[in-house]
């Protein structure tokens, strides 16, 4: 997968399942989605769990006599911010096929992603469309200059809207 298929899923998520209000909440657009696997829709669930210890968090596909599903586990214990970005990512795992049965779970201790692992940098993509979509962005850096103001609004950290204006040139 390329970075911009990452981005035409994520901008696809957000045209399916987004209420429009800024910050997005990944949670909500997590509910609102179905993965189709073979004949079944599975949902995505989306778990806190304070004892992930050193992960951020997991995506996994779990098999369960009720019905299949897939599980975007965060950790509870991190800043909300950060919550949010570890959820993005993990349905970005799920949306573009990186979490599949029989395949151990995708975690992460860290969205620096080592270089190569193409999983990671597009699970970053997609989370930095989702969370902050580009023509929303622009938009927003038109009205407002200060980086911790436009940090809430998106509902980031100062880091990731200090990434997302440089990677959109506007910074």
């Amino acid at each position: 997968m390329t970075t911009e298929t990452a981005i035409r899923t994520a901008q696809k998520a957000l045209d399916i399942a987004w209420d429009g209000k800024l910050p997005i909440d990944p949670t909500a657009i997590a509910r609102s989605l179905q993965v189709t696997n073979g004949d079944s829709r599975l949902a995505i669930i989306m778990e806190g769990d304070p004892s992930l210890g050193p992960h951020s968090g997991q995506a996994e596909y779990v098999m369960a006599p009720g019905g299949d599903y897939y599980r975007c586990t965060y950790n509870s214990r991190e800043a909300s911010y950060r919550q949010q970005f570890t959820k993005a990512h993990e349905l970005g795992h799920v949306l573009m096929g990186h979490v599949v049965p029989g395949k151990s779970p995708k975690r992460d201790t860290t969205f620096n992603a080592p270089a190569g692992d193409w999983d990671e940098v597009d699970a970053n993509a997609f989370a930095a469309e989702l969370l902050m979509p580009k023509d929303y962005v622009i938009q927003m850096a038109n009205k407002v200059t200060n980086i911790s103001k436009l940090a809430e609004i998106f509902g980031v950290s100062p880091t990731a809207i200090r990434y997302r204006l440089q990677n959109l040139g506007l910074l």
